[in-house]
């Protein structure tokens, strides 16, 4: 039996998990004693993430305006008379070309400084002259956003403009449709913004809820990376009407997932369904009764992303069978409304 490389590291936690489904024992790794499903995943100690958000940034400061390589600039020289010239650009050195003075760099100057600098290469020439720089076109003023949002490329950066405006003027993050749903396929948890080739300290979903210290001012220049969101996928197996891998929506429900996947078959065990949690090198491996949750005696689950739904049959399976059924599902590629999967990723890590 051949399995596609991007699930094969996989290939032994599906193993133990139709061993248990099936035989009624668990294979290597698992606990030999099920316990029940926590409603939620915060109820998993196992499970339960490391706050691994990081501070944010105190200091954030408004800035003077600089100029930047493909800043439009105009230039009035005062003396004894004004002259005026229109559209100098700071090319991509940070040069700016004067009539006389010739090149000055101004390239990450203030305008004073900009204006300072210009007025000592003047000097030569008239040492009574004033000079007075006015940004025409910001051309310059710029940051890129990249990844997994609507429209990816660079965003004109405005005075004022934080980095929760950046992603919207990027489009927001990108979204995909399933079943009739839309929902974000980039990773906000794990998108980054690089200034001055570091990484920030700072949380994209954090910044979305206003807070401050992360809802920073953009600079021109920095950029903002948004990951796909391939980590966030839950699979439904064994005896239900389409076992199918699919996407992972914040709160999803056990009966929810199984209602997707063409809920559970006339064979399947309502009794006893298996939700497999955790690394693929030590799973935690749970039972929950949907019978149980559909007579209002339990209630639903929410599953974590990751997470492996198994549906065991109600008799007795043979085994042989059952993985040569799960080695046709993973054979078929998985394009659940336009998403593809390029691997199956398991536990809470991203």
């Amino acid at each position: 039996m051949t399995i596609s490389s991007p699930f094969r590291r996989h290939w032994n936690l599906f193993s133990c998990v139709l061993t248990a489904a099936i035989a009624g024992s668990l294979g290597p790794g698992c606990s030999p004693n099920l316990p029940r499903t926590p409603t939620t995943p915060s109820e998993d100690a196992r499970f339960q993430r490391a706050d691994l958000t990081p501070p944010g940034m105190a200091d954030d400061a408004a800035a003077a305006m600089q100029l930047y390589p493909g800043d439009v600039v105009t230039l009035r020289l005062i003396s004894t008379e004004t002259e005026e010239y229109e559209g100098l650009v700071v090319d991509e050195r940070g040069v700016l070309h004067i009539p006389l003075a010739g090149d000055v760099p101004v390239g990450g100057l203030d305008l004073t400084d900009a204006e300072r600098r210009v007025e000592e290469a003047m000097r030569q020439f008239d040492r009574t002259s004033r000079v007075s720089l006015v940004v025409s076109e910001p051309s310059g003023h710029f940051a890129s956003v990249l990844g997994a949002v609507g429209t990816p490329g660079r965003v004109a950066v405005t005075p004022g403009m934080r980095l929760a405006d950046l992603l919207a003027a990027a489009g927001g993050a990108a979204v995909a449709e399933e079943e009739g749903f839309s929902m974000p396929s980039g990773d906000l948890g794990g998108a980054r913004l690089v200034r001055n080739g570091e990484a920030l300290p700072i949380s994209l979903e954090v910044a979305l809820t206003g807070d401050p210290r992360h809802n920073i001012r953009v600079r021109p220049g920095d950029t903002l990376y948004v990951p796909a969101d391939l980590g966030r996928l839950v699979s439904v197996l064994g005896q239900v009407g389409s076992p199918r891998i699919m996407a992972f929506r914040p709160g999803m429900r056990l009966t929810h997932a199984l209602s997707l996947a063409g809920g559970v078959t006339r064979d399947g065990n309502w009794g006893d369904v298996r939700v497999i949690r955790g690394e693929a090198s030590d799973p935690m491996v749970y039972s929950t009764s949907v019978a149980a949750i559909v007579d209002g005696d339990a209630h639903d689950v929410v599953l974590a992303p990751g997470d492996i739904v198994y549906v065991a049959s109600a008799g007795h399976a043979d085994l042989r069978d059952v993985m040569n059924s799960l080695s046709l599902l993973l054979s078929i590629p998985i394009t659940a409304a336009s998403i593809t999967v390029p691997s199956l990723i398991i536990g809470s890590g991203r």
